[in-house]
């Protein structure tokens, strides 16, 4: 978590400093290609079929045994998927390239090739599976991740300097993707060798191979993950297309400064959900049920902590934010306060239900709950076009916390309660419900508090920030207190501070 945090802090500053750059020297023309391109090769990104989740439960148990055999049968068949993955991802992107001209929809041409432009997305998604990522899942699952996160900060520094450099030197779209491309190759490299010192295994050749029946098991949780990731894609990277379509390219510019916001929370809150999966593994493999659900409870309470205050800082602070970023270029940056309800709330459905998911993966249960996203995001594409059709914007972008709402997350928490910790839908659905009525009490009081100074400046922004921390964290101690989860969370803390000391 302290790599991760450092890393994740590093990212955060360097990202809007690039962003800010590209947005002046390009233009929101540009902004929005690259949000559009972007949420194309997540659906590209269906191809891993989510070969990563289920490799790495199948990782835990020699790992724990040190069967070191075993290991390399697991990570040679991984590097043979991942090889596959990036090579199919090259091949269905080129086959979309005819119909790039009804996604794009921008109200002036652009100078640069269109096609190169999105092959160059393409690559630069594709070699991150053909240049040695599979090795990262052993780090992972090893609970060893930060020995590759000084890599990575060292990379989070070069890849900023470069983009701003080579946008004020060549000022060419272009020429940026490539420099993007080539540093994805060079860090693939540099972390693969550094892997290679840690666990020098690796490079043993091997003759060991996966049973049949091994491999058909693994691709019955794999067709399970890859189907709830269809689902969640469906759920998730639609939104910029049908913006692109119905409203324009431009306007998924404008939209996506916000989900640059929204992704760096979300990262940031993923360092506290990765740093906990490899650990949920080994109690789901080693503890009673009851002690499995004490722990999902702790650690349910702890991520809600985070994601908790992240929703109502995205609510109150988010255009304020954009105000002082970008307000003095162009107002048009700035959406809606509406636009932004819809933007957290969002935000608040994916995040939770991360630590329960993160549980299901830890179990083994892959095929429960699995066709929920893709119900939820056949909905969400027919209730984003309609809304989008009726209310514009905010219509869209309403679409897919509505439908996470009906189809995904209450389901999602009944089914996970009952086949995981054995418990019932009321059980399980309380303390989602608790968490929704906290987090839209406390959004009310913030909105009051801070009404009369909302997108002034930037002292005005430093004051709302630090005044929603505040209200935040008093509220949740006042609300969570007395509850069994939060006085173990706080013996916890305790004991590891005297550790410390």
């Amino acid at each position: 978590m302290f790599f991760l945090g450092i890393r994740q802090m590093l990212t955060f500053i360097f990202a809007f400093a690039s962003r800010t750059v590209f947005i002046y020297v390009l233009g929101a023309e540009y902004l929005g290609l690259n949000g559009l391109f972007s949420n194309i090769l997540q659906f590209l990104s269906l191809t891993e079929l989510g070969i990563g989740s289920a490799i790495a439960y199948y990782l835990y148990k020699p790992l724990a045994e040190n069967d070191l055999e075993r290991i390399k049968a697991i990570m040679k068949f991984y590097k043979q998927c991942y090889r596959a993955v990036g090579l199919a991802m090259i091949g269905l992107g080129c086959l979309l390239m005819p119909f790039l001209p009804h996604l794009v929809n921008l109200n002036q041409p652009i100078p640069d090739n269109l096609y190169l432009i999105y092959f160059l997305f393409i690559c630069n998604s594709a070699f991150t599976y053909l240049f040695f990522a599979y090795k990262q899942a052993l780090v992972t699952a090893n609970q060893e991740h930060y020995k590759i996160e000084k890599i990575n900060i060292a990379f989070t520094f070069i890849n900023c300097i470069v983009d701003v450099l080579v946008l004020l030197v060549f000022r060419n779209f272009t020429v940026y993707l490539l420099a993007k491309v080539a540093l994805v190759v060079v860090k693939n490299i540099v972390i693969a060798r550094k892997i290679d010192r840690e666990y020098p295994y690796l490079k043993e050749r091997t003759d060991a191979k996966l049973q049949k029946f091994e491999i058909k098991n693994l691709f019955k949780d794999v067709y399970s993950v890859f189907v709830f990731n269809v689902g969640c894609v469906m759920m998730n990277s639609v939104a910029n297309i049908i913006i692109s379509v119905m409203l324009g390219t431009i306007i998924v510019g404008y939209y996506s400064n916000y989900i640059l916001v929204v992704s760096s929370l979300t990262m940031i809150f993923n360092i506290i959900i990765k740093s906990f999966t490899a650990g949920i593994g080994n109690v789901m493999a080693t503890e009673s049920r009851e002690k499995q659900y004490r722990v999902f409870k702790v650690l349910d309470l702890c991520a809600f902590a985070v994601f908790g205050l992240m929703t109502v800082g995205l609510f109150q602070v988010s255009n304020s934010f954009i105000r002082v970023w970008l307000g003095g270029y162009d107002e048009a940056f700035i959406l809606s306060q509406y636009a932004v309800f819809a933007i957290s709330a969002n935000f608040f459905m994916d995040s939770a239900s991360q630590i329960i998911y993160s549980f299901r993966n830890g179990s083994g249960h892959f095929k429960t709950g699995r066709y929920l996203p893709i119900y939820g995001g056949l909905l969400n594409i027919a209730l984003s076009v309609t809304l989008g059709k009726l209310i514009g914007l905010e219509g869209i972008l309403l679409g897919p916390p509505v439908c996470k709402l009906l189809i995904t997350t209450i389901p999602f928490f009944v089914f996970i309660g009952k086949d995981v910790f054995m418990k019932d839908s009321w059980t399980m659905l309380s303390s989602l419900l608790c968490k929704a009525m906290f987090i839209a009490f406390v959004n009310g009081l913030t909105w009051l508090v801070c009404c009369k100074i909302h997108g002034k400046d930037i002292v005005c922004l430093m004051a709302e920030t630090v005044v929603t921390v505040l209200i935040f964290s008093i509220c949740l101690f006042i609300f969570y207190k007395r509850t069994d989860e939060f006085k173990e969370l706080k013996t916890k803390l305790i004991r590891v501070r005297s550790r410390g000391a």
